[in-house]
């Protein structure tokens, strides 16, 4: 009888033990996507890229106040104009980005292409809101999502006095600002702006003043 006892509070404990397997698994999930960086580039020599040997995690970015229901931007935003996304021929962007930013950027004379290299400060958003059609047009707007870049750094202190930062993190929004970034999605984004990093020193394609 005490046997039987036994092999069944195994079975209980085995039981519990695996559902409590695949909640912590779900919740590692659920938790956040690492991303791997396109490169490294030495602070002494910016056109000197150094492969990168490490993934960090994709933070959970909130949509900023950046302006207003009628469009007016708020106190320390601006924004540009794409006339034609990448990759996406019938498709526009308003940008926006914060001036303050902006000015902490270091532009780099290079020997070659491009002939400038911009790296954008830590701390840097970015928020671009994808339009079908032309945005510039107010009768032909159709908004599509509203996508915000963040720079973080690693948390590595010996890696920040070597290398300048390359971490950027990742939210997509719905027009009403509901979150709708999958991790599909998450990848293609990171894929795509990590092209940039070749083409303008940093994850940015943007051209700003």
């Amino acid at each position: 009888m005490k046997l039987k006892k036994d092999f069944y509070h195994l079975c209980i404990a085995l039981i519990l033990f695996s559902l409590l397997g695949v909640t912590l698994s779900a919740n590692s999930t659920n938790s956040g996507i690492f991303l791997k960086p396109p490169g490294r580039r030495l602070i002494r020599d910016p056109e000197t890229v150094i492969p990168a040997n490490y993934h960090y995690l994709n933070r959970e970015l909130q949509l900023p106040q950046y302006r207003s229901a009628a469009g007016v931007l708020l106190d320390g935003w601006s924004r540009e104009f794409v006339k034609t996304r990448r990759f996406s021929s019938d498709q526009s962007a308003w940008v926006y980005y914060r001036p303050a930013d902006l000015k902490r950027a270091e532009n780099i004379p290079t020997s070659g292409v491009p002939r400038t290299m911009r790296i954008w400060p830590l701390g840097t958003t970015l928020i671009l809101e994808g339009y079908k059609g032309d945005a510039l047009r107010i009768d032909n707007r159709n908004l599509l999502e509203i996508v915000v870049m963040t720079k973080t750094d690693n948390p590595d202190l010996s890696a920040q006095a070597l290398f300048y930062p390359v971490n950027w993190s990742y939210a997509r929004f719905t027009p009403d600002g509901n979150s709708s970034l999958s991790a599909e999605k998450l990848k293609e984004c990171h894929q795509c702006h990590s092209i940039a990093f070749r083409l303008t020193g940093d994850l940015v394609f943007s051209k700003f003043p």
